[in-house]
């Protein structure tokens, strides 16, 4: 039982209870916005092209990618995760400067949630690449189980901050600190989700209880489309998430902020690596 104080515990759940049973008033289809980038037939869609299903099995996972590039925006989708011991297993949702046929390369940006399964216990890893090889991770465990009903994740991307978002409470903000030599994500973006076998970096899978299957909704995207021709363009405020109120969190996104690191962050490359990264 986590014991947060009592005030900020109900404002948790209520946020995350509004959160996980709100259905969008502007959902729209999943191919208005995204499309298949492998897996084959581990990719499903049902209702109308409002909800998309990734599944694993020996053979193969799924994924699926923006059709656009983006310079900034609010990104957010609804998850359920994989039921059953899911160990071996990722689950993710996350921003790649990497386009999706391009070869491997250290040196990218890349804003990530992944999901790691394993015996009905979930760690959310997230991590921040910024034209280098990233090492950036920080890990928390959720106040809910992510694989019992659909929750909100989000990225908030401008030129000021990179904040991630779980049922609109922020856990983890990284700032843009070029001016004291820290490398910030300024490259054209786009989203990717997938479902992949990491046997080999959180553990062998246990396939007697696969198939495993993530679930998707809300796929309407908040995002300024990139112009090679004019990459400024994506900082103007006239789109919301550029203006004065989203440079930094609000005094009651602080509590809460402050709250959920406390309790629930479970590794701070910081901690760990202090030296090596300026903003530390």
């Amino acid at each position: 039982m986590f014991h947060f104080p009592s005030g900020l515990l109900i404002t948790l759940f209520l946020i995350a209870t509004q959160y996980a049973s709100n259905v969008n008033a502007d959902e729209i289809p999943f191919n208005q916005t995204y499309y298949q980038i492998w897996g084959g037939n581990h990719l499903t869609i049902s209702n109308e092209g409002k909800e998309v299903q990734l599944f694993i099995d020996q053979y193969s996972g799924a994924g699926f990618s923006s059709k656009q590039n983006f310079g900034s925006g609010d990104f957010r989708i609804k998850l359920k995760l994989p039921k059953k011991n899911s160990k071996g297993v990722i689950t993710t949702f996350y921003l790649m400067s990497k386009e999706v046929d391009e070869p491997a390369r250290p040196k990218h940006d890349e804003v990530d949630f992944e999901f790691f399964g394993g015996d009905g216990k979930y760690t959310l890893n997230t991590n921040i690449f910024a034209n280098d090889e990233g090492h950036r991770e920080q890990q928390f465990n959720l106040w809910f189980d992510p694989a019992a009903d659909f929750h909100t994740y989000g990225i908030l991307w401008n030129q000021y901050q990179i904040v991630f978002f779980v049922d609109d409470i922020p856990i983890r903000v990284f700032k843009n600190n070029t001016n004291h030599g820290v490398n910030y994500p300024t490259n054209k973006m786009h989203i990717e989700a997938t479902i992949w076998n990491a046997t080999a970096w959180v553990g062998e899978v246990d396939w007697s209880q696969g198939p495993f299957t993530a679930y998707f909704r809300e796929f309407s995207i908040n995002g300024c489309q990139y112009q090679q021709s004019n990459p400024q363009y994506c900082y103007r405020n006239s789109y919301y998430w550029n203006r004065i109120n989203y440079w930094k969190l609000s005094p009651k996104q602080q509590q809460l902020y402050e709250v959920v690191r406390e309790k629930q962050m479970t590794y701070d490359y910081c901690l760990r690596n202090a030296k090596d990264f300026p903003e530390c």
